[in-house]
């Protein structure tokens, strides 16, 4: 199975830039994707929650 990958960019205030470059070891990439998963993942919840309720 192949999963297609999408980019999008991302701008940032210089001062967290840099704190991030300070830390080289960290997946800034992964931390992002696996953030904007959870985001998504409580607002979909969120949804069916209030769906719910409405009945």
């Amino acid at each position: 199975m192949v999963i297609l990958m999408k980019r999008f960019t991302v701008s940032l205030p210089e001062d967290l830039k840099q704190e991030m470059d300070s830390l080289p070891d960290i997946n800034w990439v992964q931390v992002a994707k696996e953030s904007i998963q959870k985001k998504v993942q409580m607002l979909d919840e969120f949804e069916r929650f209030e769906r719910s309720c409405d009945k």
